[in-house]
């Protein structure tokens, strides 16, 4: 019996775990994992199919965000924290990247500026951008194009 294709989901809570599993559990295993040091891991360990990234971790703890660097650091001035909790899931990417992660991802974002788009997806390739508009439907097919499936 094959296993379901694996995807990591990076997220500083547990919405999109839940939701994922929930709704396309029976088509796909997702692996929770909460920082960069959690899927940098996973990713190392697992055999995975892709990423799934979260773009706001406001609920994660100072020390666990990644700067524009791929540097973590507890002593982070609140206006830091907060600016890069607000793009975490880019600079998660942005460092997955650097450690050689070349998995296929999927952020979940609002990007409204076409020139931050074109800069996310030029530089973070594979890269797909999917706007918090999107249903189930069109997330499925997403798994499914990641996974090269469709």
């Amino acid at each position: 019996m094959t296993l379901p294709p694996l995807f990591i989901v990076v997220e500083d809570g547990a919405e999109y775990t839940e939701r994922f599993t929930r709704f396309l559990g029976h088509e796909a295993r997702f692996l929770r994992a909460l920082d960069f040091a959690a899927a940098l891991a996973s990713a190392r360990v697992e055999p995975a199919a892709g990423l799934l990234l979260d773009l706001d971790f406001r609920r994660a703890p100072a020390a666990a965000l990644v700067d524009e660097a791929g540097a973590t650091g507890a002593a982070r001035a609140e206006d830091e924290r907060r600016r890069l909790s607000e793009v975490q899931g880019i600079l998660i990417l942005r460092a997955l990247r650097g450690a050689g992660v070349v998995l296929p991802a999927l952020l979940f974002a609002d990007l409204d500026d076409p020139d931050q788009l074109r800069f996310v997806r030029e530089t973070l390739a594979p890269v797909r951008i999917v706007p918090s508009s999107a249903g189930l439907a069109e997330i499925r097919a997403h798994l499914r194009a990641a996974r090269g499936g469709g």
